[in-house]
């Protein structure tokens, strides 16, 4: 299983024991992003689990349309890798 995204190579994670709290930052400098709510479940399901159904299963964790979150869930995993926390899963890693 691939996961749609992955951390950046120069990113530190770090999750709360409850899941409910991501920790992200860009190593050695930062600053510390912390992910909670929708911004700590988009993380894990497009870091963590396989690539596809990644959006639906975000909108099964609020319980709503995949269709009413898409773009939304993907502009916020975009917007992480404008800033050099995330990668696309299938690209290459920076070395």
């Amino acid at each position: 299983m691939t996961p749609a995204f992955r951390p950046a190579a120069d990113v530190g994670v770090t999750v709360s024991r409850d899941g409910a709290t991501v920790f992200v930052a860009r190593l050695p400098a930062g600053p510390i992003l912390v992910l909670d709510g929708a911004g700590a479940i988009i993380w894990a399901e497009a870091t963590e689990g396989p690539g596809d159904g990644w959006i639906d299963r975000v909108a099964d964790a609020f319980d709503v349309p995949a269709s009413g979150i898409a773009a939304d869930a993907l502009a916020f995993v975009h917007a992480l890798c404008g800033d050099g926390l995330l990668d696309e899963a299938d690209a290459p890693r920076a070395t």
